[in-house]
């Protein structure tokens, strides 16, 4: 415990130091901020974080450049931010993928999701679809059920791959409805697609954007969409919550995230912009191109979202009995 005099002592230079901090955080940005995106150039991951990066270059007055670094799901984007000095000029276009499922898809993580990263906000919500092949005898949720029930084990699912958003969210129905099928992971969604319309497989669950014109033509039937909140581009299809699995919801989301200890003036700012930004022109057909809801929370609401997924996912892994990867 200090003593009286060395507190006389140091609190000039405390204010000093906390002032200067305060002075630095209200030239924000001084200089160009870069942004680290997981994903290929062209991928969505990208075009969303460059759309963003636009907006914010325009609103803040100093460029903010969107830099790839594909690989693991976007762990080594994230790990390079996480590592990075928090000055707020390092930045990671976090995803579902980075943040939530690979902690629990990971033996070992170079990161914590929940402690070492200072959330700003979530750029969008995407919602998927559950869809099935037009010949499957099943109009709705409730007729599929019934319907898996009555033959355990033989109807079939696909997804683009183990522990991805996409298996989960099909994992998550059968561990509620307590069914059992067979899981058939693809190397990406074309191929998953293509099965699916040839009915090689019954079952898919992805994104509205991709199924949606299958959907219209009657080649395959929507079951229900994973968000709480109908879609925009099926807005006749029911949320599989309406269908009949109260809590449930899967959807994926994009967001930007800043390192722990950034200072909160910095993030606070960032978030105002961010938000603002989304009710851009550019940003919402972005978004809507995207088939996505638009995002907008507080840098504190975001922090719990990512608790409460980070917790969500490591509970369905474990009681689907999927095996972290090495």
């Amino acid at each position: 415990m200090l003593n009286p005099m060395t507190r006389r002592c140091l609190l000039p230079t405390l204010a000093v130091l906390v002032g200067a901090q305060a002075a630095w955080a209200q030239n924000y940005p001084a200089r160009p901020v870069t942004i680290y995106v997981g994903f290929s150039a062209g991928s969505s991951n990208d075009t969303t974080a460059r759309t963003m990066a636009l907006q914010l270059t325009e609103s803040l007055g100093q460029q903010f450049v969107v830099i790839n670094r594909e690989g693991n799901s976007g762990v080594i984007a994230a790990s390079l931010v996480a590592k990075s000095k928090p000055d707020g000029y390092t930045l990671s276009w976090g995803s579902i993928s980075a943040i939530a499922l690979s902690p629990a898809m990971m033996r070992s993580m170079p990161y914590d999701p929940t402690r070492d990263f200072a959330p700003v906000s979530v750029y969008h919500y995407i919602p998927y679809v559950m869809v099935a092949h037009a010949s499957v005898p099943a109009n709705n949720l409730k007729s599929l059920i019934a319907l898996a029930k009555a033959q355990p084990g033989k109807m079939s699912f696909g997804s683009t791959g183990v522990g991805t958003s996409l298996h989960l969210a099909t994992e998550l129905v059968l561990t509620m409805s307590n069914l059992k099928m067979v899981h058939v992971p693809y190397r990406g969604t074309p191929s998953m697609t293509l099965d699916l319309l040839s009915g090689q497989i019954d079952l898919v669950t992805t994104s509205t954007t991709q199924v949606a014109p299958h959907i219209k033509s009657g080649r395959l039937r929507a079951i229900g969409v994973t968000s709480r909140q109908r879609s925009a581009q099926l807005p006749n299809v029911p949320t599989i919550e309406e269908a009949g699995l109260p809590g449930y919801e899967i959807v994926g989301w994009y967001s930007l995230l800043a390192p722990a200890a950034t200072p909160r003036d910095i993030v606070m700012t960032l978030n105002k912009h961010f938000v603002q930004a989304l009710t851009q022109p550019a940003v919402k057909a972005n978004i809507a191109a995207e088939g996505a809801l638009p995002g907008g929370n507080s840098p504190d609401q975001f922090a719990a979202f990512i608790r409460a997924e980070v917790e969500k996912y490591a509970k369905l892994i474990k009681l689907t009995g999927i095996k972290p990867d090495a």
